[in-house]
């Protein structure tokens, strides 16, 4: 006898109540699996008769009112990719716009050559302004702070000599 045998025993004596029960419980299933048959295919021919008429009338749209409009941009589209007199006339615009370009291009340079000194020496005296104007900033900022150390030495000192006045 096997190891396995000797660990099977006890599992077989388990699992015989359990096996008599089933026997019945099997006779009863077969019955339940056509009873699921008949109304699974009466469920589906519930949904095929519910669907038939939507797709009928999803391709009716579909005919008087989507397919003109997509025939009509098929149409707009062959026309913009035929090769004839439009295609010629449209060139033009490009190599108007390119040369318009540089034309600007070309203005603007003359333009910045003939006023950078110019702007060289308005940088400078604004660069002036700005420095003389922070420096004034920073002399009153000074100022106001040496009075405002003053006035709190003053204050200290006061209380100091009143406070000494007291100890005394």
């Amino acid at each position: 006898m096997s190891p396995m045998a000797g660990k099977m025993s006890p599992m077989v004596s388990k699992m015989s109540p359990v096996a008599g029960k089933v026997g019945p419980m099997v006779g009863k299933v077969t019955p339940m699996m056509g009873n699921a048959r008949d109304v699974t295919a009466t469920r589906i021919t519930d949904a095929r008769v519910w669907a038939a008429p939507k797709l009928d009338q999803a391709a009716c749209t579909v005919e008087e009112q989507l397919a003109p409009r997509v025939s009509s941009l098929l149409h707009e589209a062959a026309r913009r990719v035929d090769p004839g007199m439009m295609a010629r006339t449209r060139r033009r615009w490009p190599m108007l716009m390119l040369f318009a370009g540089l034309a600007i291009g070309v203005a603007g340079a003359v333009m910045y050559r003939n006023r950078s000194g110019r702007w060289t020496e308005s940088m400078k005296d604004t660069a002036a302004e700005a420095t003389r104007w922070a420096g004034e900033k920073a002399e009153q900022a000074g100022a106001r702070a040496g009075g405002k150390a003053e006035q709190a030495g003053g204050k200290v000192g006061g209380k100091a000599d009143e406070i000494a006045g007291k100890i005394q």
